[in-house]
């Protein structure tokens, strides 16, 4: 008997041990990085310490259930900067409309939800005539080679998106100024239900003008982690008088998103056919194929893959890869917050953040929002992160997130343990302030 009890003794002396040192280990790294949710910190934790697998078990277990096909009445677009007050963009407003005739959906609380003219996997219309329409500017001219875009005459800002559900949400699909560089609008947004037959799937954008603004890819502590970077995990020193905005980049290295290349650095090899960001040394930024759209010439110092595109020449291409792990779900039925960047057919740059949705909803919503190319960033959580920076040439800068389901808007300024871009004004940043 005191055998069994010495033995019980001792396997619960282990059991708390570990469960002591497995809190302490979790509640060091939370401490370590305050501005990630906890749940965000614990998974990263678990990752670092092999446990991926689990962790992907439990994401699937999460985000196994389809979004509602009855639509929200709120977008999650966040409030304007003080310093970005609305202007009129009445002369420049021309509206693309998606939507040819009302549909009711079984089941459904809306009086009235419209088919758009798109076809998609997600949401097949049933028009009798389906055609694709390109949302293009009368001046714009959208090049075969994404390297020459800088020749291109872009819009000043992008065409509104006629919402695809009556009724509408109050400025729904209308673009507008949420940061300024000299009073001029430098980056506009706005939010809109992209899926007509899933209105509980909220998307909101944000682009900007690649040839306006200078680009840099900056690195994280874990992602791409080691030592040395001159952009390291946040934005600091002169340059940060300069932010205008950022973005998060793509996903861990151990889910094999492709190649990395900065700073004169290949932390990773560039894979062929795999969508990449890419960045000049000017800081013209531009999303392409790589050893198609995008090559090796020398221009490039900075490239960032995150898998094969999802939209290629303005179509859902996600399909066309089907042994690739787009986070945990080759089945196509997990469901998540998902973010992604890409070249619109009218030359502009621009950043998605949408849930919650799988693959080809994502895929299928970047079309329908005007992609041309596209490549999905980071998932899951807050890591989806796009933020706009008020009192522009200031020492001291305070972010605002893009969407009401972002995180900390200090995590650029705080430092990161993921890699993300950042938007600079390229007449104030002084050479060399970002590489």
């Amino acid at each position: 008997m005191k055998n069994r009890l010495t033995i019980k003794r001792i396997v619960v002396g282990v059991l708390l041990i570990a469960v002591l040192s497995v809190g302490t280990s979790v509640s060091r790294y939370a401490l370590a990085n305050p501005n990630d949710p906890l749940q965000q910190n614990v998974a990263s934790w678990a990752r670092n310490k092999g446990l991926g697998v689990v962790v992907d078990r439990l994401e699937l277990w999460l985000h196994s259930t389809p979004p509602a096909v009855a639509p929200v009445d709120t977008l999650a677009l966040v409030a304007e900067p003080s310093d970005a007050e609305p202007i009129d963009n009445s002369s420049n407003e021309t509206s693309t409309s998606l939507v040819p005739s009302p549909t009711t959906i079984p089941g459904s609380s809306a009086a009235a939800i419209q088919k758009p003219g798109v076809a998609s996997a997600t949401c097949p219309s049933t028009a009798t005539t389906i055609t694709a329409p390109i949302e293009t500017s009368t001046t714009t001219t959208v090049p075969a080679d994404t390297t020459t875009t800088t020749t291109s005459t872009l819009p000043v800002r992008p065409n509104d998106i006629a919402p695809l559900i009556e009724p509408g949400i109050k400025s729904e699909g209308k673009w507008r100024a949420i940061a300024r560089v000299r009073t001029k609008p430098i980056i506009y947004a706005t939010s809109i239900r992209p899926l007509w037959c899933f209105g509980s799937v909220v998307a909101t954008m944000a682009t900007y003008n690649p040839t306006l603004v200078h680009a840099g890819l900056f690195n994280g502590n874990e992602v791409p982690a080691g030592k040395g970077w001159r952009n390291g995990t946040s934005v600091r020193g002169t340059a940060i008088r300069s932010l205008i905005a950022s973005f998060n980049g793509g996903f861990r290295f151990e889910h094999n998103p492709g190649g990395y290349i900065s700073e004169g650095r290949t932390v990773r090899k560039m894979r062929k056919g795999y969508a990449t960001f890419a960045i000049r040394a000017d800081g013209f930024s531009t999303v392409g194929i790589w050893g198609q759209d995008i090559v090796d010439d020398g221009t490039w110092v900075s490239l960032r893959q995150n898998l094969p595109p999802l939209v290629d020449k303005a179509k859902s291409s996600y399909a066309n890869y089907d042994k690739v792990d787009w986070g945990q779900d080759f089945e196509n039925k997990v469901y998540n917050f998902r973010s992604a960047v890409c070249v619109r057919t009218d030359g502009l740059m621009m950043f998605v953040a949408i849930g919650n949705v799988n693959i080809g909803m994502l895929a299928d919503s970047l079309v329908t929002l005007g992609c041309y190319t596209a490549m999905q960033l980071d998932i899951n959580g807050t890591w989806p992160f796009f933020a706009t920076y008020g009192n522009f040439g200031a020492t001291s800068r305070n972010g605002s997130t893009l969407d009401t389901r972002m995180g900390d808007p200090q995590r650029h300024l705080n430092g990161s343990t993921k890699d993300f871009i950042a938007l600079f004004d390229p007449k104030t940043l002084k050479p060399g302030a970002v590489r």
